[in-house]
């Protein structure tokens, strides 16, 4: 396991609130905070009148926040600043925030890793990655690469609420903390995040969450052990352990780790 040095990109994704969250100021936010192995700054549009996207800032303003947008006919997220221009594919294979929404070279494709890592790939096929520059270009051949690989941490959505085709999860019982998926109220899980993109996840009894020897999950450990998260769509995510297994949804509300693909993998609303 290589020393992990980060490109640290605060992007905010821009969602309507799920109908079944818990409502809070900005709720209708997701922060993320996603970071890269080259430098230790913050993607920025300070420089260069706000065209240019490079990795040179040690603290987080409007120029270091971005907006994810879904488009939903290519399956495909756009990347809005604050002063409302879209990162965009260049001629030179660069990546500038200087494009209005609409543009095929505004869109990226999120490829996410077995290390709970995402990889963004341009309209050119090629993957972003960070320039010992700072700067950022579409030239990546493989995700493979340090530089082509981004930590995510989702920042102001503190808690979460999951739901499947079969229901919500929550607590089998008032007395037993086993979790289900098939449950008619939710359980608000809190989410708290460490370095290279792990979460914790805590529930109202204020214990973690905790992997039982059959793949089931209990909210009875003092210790925290550490999930990661993937964007899939708008509404919807993946949930995977450190070692690489996602949690599923089975048969009659069964909540537990048991897949390595996320193609298998329940896509879970929040």
């Amino acid at each position: 396991m290589p020393n992990w040095i980060c490109v640290r990109l605060c992007v905010i994704l821009d969602l309507h609130p799920h109908p079944y969250a818990v409502t809070h100021a900005n709720t209708c936010f997701r922060s993320i905070v996603a970071c890269c192995l080259r430098q230790a700054a913050f993607c920025s549009t300070e420089q260069s009148s706000g065209v240019d996207v490079t990795a040179n800032q040690d603290e987080i303003s409007d120029h270091e926040i971005f907006q994810l947008e879904y488009d939903i006919p290519s399956k495909k997220w756009c990347v809005r600043t604050m002063q409302d221009k879209y990162w965009s594919l260049q001629s030179s294979s660069g990546i500038q925030a200087n494009a209005d929404k609409g543009s095929a070279n505004s869109l990226f494709s999120m490829d996410w890793q077995e290390d709970g890592s995402v990889s963004f790939i341009a309209n050119n096929g090629k993957f972003v990655i960070a320039k010992k520059s700072g700067h950022l270009y579409a030239n990546g051949e493989s995700s493979d690469q340090d530089e082509a690989r981004f930590y995510f941490y989702l920042i102001n959505r503190r808690s979460l609420v999951l739901k499947c085709e079969q229901g919500f999860v929550g607590y089998k019982s008032n007395t037993n903390p086993k979790l289900e998926c098939n449950k008619a109220a939710y359980e608000t899980i809190v989410v708290e995040r460490d370095e290279k993109g792990l979460c914790f996840f805590k529930g109202s009894n204020g214990k973690y969450w905790n992997v039982c020897e059959d793949g089931t999950i209990t909210v009875d450990s003092d210790v925290r052990h550490g999930f990661f998260i993937e964007l899939r769509e708008p509404s919807k995510l993946c949930i995977k352990t450190a070692h690489g297994s996602y949690v599923m949804a089975e048969k009659n509300g069964t909540f537990k780790v048991n897949g390595a693909s996320y193609d298998t993998a329940t896509f879970w609303e929040y």
